[in-house]
Protein backbone atom coordinates (compact mmCIF):
# COMPACT_ATOMS: atom_id res chain seq x y z
CA UNK A 1 0.00 0.00 0.00
CA UNK A 2 1.51 3.30 -0.81
CA UNK A 3 2.27 5.70 1.80
CA UNK A 4 -0.51 8.40 2.47
CA UNK A 5 0.31 12.05 0.79
CA UNK A 6 0.20 13.65 4.17
CA UNK A 7 0.36 12.13 7.82
CA UNK A 8 -2.96 11.93 10.25
CA UNK A 9 -0.53 12.92 12.90
CA UNK A 10 2.34 14.07 14.33
CA UNK A 11 5.01 13.55 17.92
CA UNK A 12 6.69 15.81 19.62
CA UNK A 13 7.80 16.76 23.20
CA UNK A 14 10.61 18.06 25.41
CA UNK A 15 14.02 16.59 25.97
CA UNK A 16 13.07 15.18 29.09
CA UNK A 17 9.34 13.30 27.90
CA UNK A 18 7.49 14.84 30.28
CA UNK A 19 5.87 17.04 28.05
CA UNK A 20 4.63 15.04 24.81
CA UNK A 21 2.33 15.83 22.46
CA UNK A 22 -0.02 14.41 19.09
CA UNK A 23 -0.68 17.17 16.43
CA UNK A 24 -3.55 15.58 14.77
CA UNK A 25 -4.66 16.30 11.05
CA UNK A 26 -8.12 15.40 10.47
CA UNK A 27 -9.32 15.28 6.31
CA UNK A 28 -10.32 18.78 6.78
CA UNK A 29 -6.91 20.33 8.05
CA UNK A 30 -4.60 22.05 6.10
CA UNK A 31 -1.08 20.38 5.05
CA UNK A 32 1.23 21.17 4.43
CA UNK A 33 0.58 24.01 7.27
CA UNK A 34 1.36 27.29 5.94
CA UNK A 35 1.31 29.46 9.19
CA UNK A 36 4.93 28.45 9.34
CA UNK A 37 8.11 31.31 9.42
CA UNK A 38 10.82 32.36 11.39
CA UNK A 39 11.62 34.93 13.75
CA UNK A 40 15.13 36.81 14.44
CA UNK A 41 13.96 38.69 17.32
CA UNK A 42 15.81 38.90 20.59
CA UNK A 43 13.09 37.35 22.54
CA UNK A 44 12.74 34.64 20.07
CA UNK A 45 16.28 34.28 20.21
CA UNK A 46 16.89 34.43 24.12
CA UNK A 47 13.30 32.01 24.40
CA UNK A 48 14.80 29.12 22.04
CA UNK A 49 18.58 29.60 22.58
CA UNK A 50 18.51 29.68 18.54
CA UNK A 51 19.97 32.37 16.07
CA UNK A 52 16.85 31.39 13.71
CA UNK A 53 14.02 29.93 15.87
CA UNK A 54 11.25 28.21 14.25
CA UNK A 55 7.57 27.78 14.22
CA UNK A 56 4.31 26.42 12.75
CA UNK A 57 1.08 27.10 14.22
CA UNK A 58 -1.28 24.37 14.03
CA UNK A 59 -4.79 24.60 15.28
CA UNK A 60 -4.88 24.17 19.60
CA UNK A 61 -7.47 22.10 19.24
CA UNK A 62 -5.69 19.87 17.41
CA UNK A 63 -2.93 19.38 19.83
CA UNK A 64 -3.59 16.16 22.60
CA UNK A 65 -3.33 16.18 25.33
CA UNK A 66 -4.18 19.76 25.74
CA UNK A 67 -0.52 21.22 27.03
CA UNK A 68 -2.00 23.44 29.62
CA UNK A 69 -3.23 20.12 30.80
CA UNK A 70 0.38 19.11 31.78
CA UNK A 71 1.79 19.84 35.05
CA UNK A 72 5.39 20.06 33.98
CA UNK A 73 4.37 22.98 31.00
CA UNK A 74 4.54 26.36 31.83
CA UNK A 75 3.91 29.63 30.65
CA UNK A 76 5.85 32.73 30.85
CA UNK A 77 4.38 36.14 29.70
CA UNK A 78 7.02 37.37 27.26
CA UNK A 79 5.02 40.69 26.47
CA UNK A 80 1.34 42.46 27.17
CA UNK A 81 0.40 40.45 23.71
CA UNK A 82 2.08 36.96 23.90
CA UNK A 83 3.52 33.76 26.05
CA UNK A 84 5.68 30.89 25.89
CA UNK A 85 5.47 27.72 27.08
CA UNK A 86 8.63 26.03 28.27
CA UNK A 87 9.18 22.41 30.52
CA UNK A 88 9.58 23.35 34.14
CA UNK A 89 11.94 19.93 34.30
CA UNK A 90 14.10 20.31 31.42
CA UNK A 91 13.63 23.74 30.12
CA UNK A 92 12.71 22.93 26.60
CA UNK A 93 11.49 25.55 24.76
CA UNK A 94 8.24 24.54 23.48
CA UNK A 95 5.10 27.14 21.57
CA UNK A 96 4.88 31.04 21.38
CA UNK A 97 0.88 32.13 21.35
CA UNK A 98 -0.53 35.01 20.75
CA UNK A 99 -3.54 36.54 23.68
CA UNK A 100 -5.60 37.46 20.82
CA UNK A 101 -5.38 33.87 19.17
CA UNK A 102 -5.98 31.34 21.46
CA UNK A 103 -7.21 29.40 18.51
CA UNK A 104 -3.53 28.78 17.81
CA UNK A 105 -0.55 27.44 18.97
CA UNK A 106 3.04 28.10 17.11
CA UNK A 107 5.06 24.67 17.94
CA UNK A 108 8.97 25.35 18.55
CA UNK A 109 9.57 23.20 15.25
CA UNK A 110 12.95 21.94 16.79
CA UNK A 111 10.97 19.87 19.43
CA UNK A 112 9.11 17.25 16.93
CA UNK A 113 9.80 13.79 17.23
CA UNK A 114 13.32 13.03 15.40
CA UNK A 115 11.18 10.12 13.54
CA UNK A 116 8.62 12.41 11.80
CA UNK A 117 11.15 14.89 10.52
CA UNK A 118 13.96 12.61 9.76
CA UNK A 119 12.07 9.60 9.02
CA UNK A 120 12.20 6.20 10.87
CA UNK A 121 16.02 4.61 11.31
CA UNK A 122 16.08 1.27 9.11
CA UNK A 123 18.69 -0.06 10.58
CA UNK A 124 18.05 -3.38 8.80
CA UNK A 125 19.63 -1.31 5.73
CA UNK A 126 22.79 -0.16 7.45
CA UNK A 127 26.26 0.36 6.75
CA UNK A 128 29.78 1.09 7.86
CA UNK A 129 32.64 2.42 6.16
CA UNK A 130 35.30 4.99 7.23
CA UNK A 131 33.48 7.85 7.76
CA UNK A 132 31.36 5.38 10.59
CA UNK A 133 27.93 3.90 10.53
CA UNK A 134 25.05 4.93 7.96
CA UNK A 135 21.32 3.92 8.82
CA UNK A 136 18.91 5.19 6.51
CA UNK A 137 15.94 7.10 6.98
CA UNK A 138 12.15 5.69 5.81
CA UNK A 139 9.40 8.76 5.32
CA UNK A 140 9.65 11.95 7.40
CA UNK A 141 7.67 15.12 7.10
CA UNK A 142 10.55 17.24 7.63
CA UNK A 143 10.49 19.29 4.47
CA UNK A 144 6.96 19.71 4.16
CA UNK A 145 6.93 20.92 7.84
CA UNK A 146 9.84 22.41 7.85
CA UNK A 147 9.82 24.63 4.93
CA UNK A 148 9.39 28.51 6.19
CA UNK A 149 7.28 30.88 4.24
CA UNK A 150 8.02 34.20 5.80
CA UNK A 151 10.26 35.49 8.00
CA UNK A 152 10.23 38.38 10.20
CA UNK A 153 12.65 40.81 12.47
CA UNK A 154 14.95 41.12 9.67
CA UNK A 155 16.46 44.04 10.88
CA UNK A 156 18.15 41.51 13.50
CA UNK A 157 19.15 39.49 10.50
CA UNK A 158 22.89 38.16 10.50
CA UNK A 159 24.80 39.74 7.50
CA UNK A 160 25.70 36.20 5.67
CA UNK A 161 24.23 33.90 7.83
CA UNK A 162 20.30 34.49 8.53
CA UNK A 163 19.85 37.10 6.02
CA UNK A 164 19.10 35.26 2.73
CA UNK A 165 16.12 33.04 3.41
CA UNK A 166 13.53 32.16 0.74
CA UNK A 167 10.57 33.83 0.92
CA UNK A 168 8.48 36.88 2.71
CA UNK A 169 10.06 38.62 4.61
CA UNK A 170 9.52 41.99 7.07
CA UNK A 171 12.15 44.39 8.92
CA UNK A 172 10.31 43.50 12.24
CA UNK A 173 6.69 41.85 13.04
CA UNK A 174 3.89 41.50 9.77
CA UNK A 175 2.37 44.56 10.92
CA UNK A 176 5.07 47.03 10.51
CA UNK A 177 5.42 47.81 7.00
CA UNK A 178 5.64 45.96 3.70
CA UNK A 179 6.91 42.78 2.97
CA UNK A 180 10.23 42.18 0.28
CA UNK A 181 12.45 39.16 -0.83
CA UNK A 182 15.62 40.35 -1.31
CA UNK A 183 18.70 40.72 1.18
CA UNK A 184 17.99 43.34 3.99
CA UNK A 185 21.24 44.52 3.53
CA UNK A 186 21.05 45.31 -0.57
CA UNK A 187 18.85 48.12 0.58
CA UNK A 188 20.13 51.15 0.41
CA UNK A 189 18.47 54.83 1.88
CA UNK A 190 16.25 56.21 -0.53
CA UNK A 191 16.10 53.14 -2.33
CA UNK A 192 12.88 50.56 -2.37
CA UNK A 193 13.95 48.12 -4.33
CA UNK A 194 13.82 44.07 -2.87
CA UNK A 195 10.69 43.22 -3.61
Amino acid sequence: MAPSSRPESITGGCLCGAVKFTINFPEDAEWPPSLNGTCQCTMCRKHTGSILPQNCAFPTANISPPLKENPAYKIYKSSSFAYRGFCSTCGSSLTFNYDKEPEHTEINLGIIDEDVLCGKRNEASAWDDEYGHHVPRIGGWGKDICSAGEHIYLENSIPGVTDDLPGKKWLADRTDGESFTGKLFDFKKGDSKGS
